[in-house]
């Protein structure tokens, strides 16, 4: 926490940024700090939990379209089979165009 030992003493500090530059601002040491960390650390458990629950979605969401990935992938190779097998090449990893005849490679 934004806590700094000054001697003997404990001040809280809030930082913000100002104009591309991080400002510090001394709270104090008093009911008021104490209040403003408390709220700060409540932010950040807040935060914490968010990113968690979105880590949480993001991961089963990778698990949910893990099957849809691999029929996408099986898919694609099955065209480019057929598509190859048909006499077509694909041109500079982009479109599929049909071979000219007489021509090999």
């Amino acid at each position: 926490m934004p806590w700094t030992r000054r001697g003997r003493h404990r001040y809280f500090f809030r930082k913000r940024r100002v104009g591309g530059r991080v400002v510090r601002r001394s709270l104090g040491r008093g009911p008021e700090a104490q209040l403003a960390a408390a709220l700060a650390a409540q932010r950040q458990r807040e935060r914490e939990l968010e990113w968690a629950r979105r880590r949480q979605d993001r991961e089963r969401w990778d698990a949910d379209t893990a099957a849809l990935q691999r029929l996408i992938e099986v898919s694609d190779l099955l065209v480019n089979a057929a598509l190859l097998a048909a006499g077509f090449h694909q041109h500079e990893r982009g479109a599929w165009r049909r071979r000219m005849h007489g021509r090999s490679g």
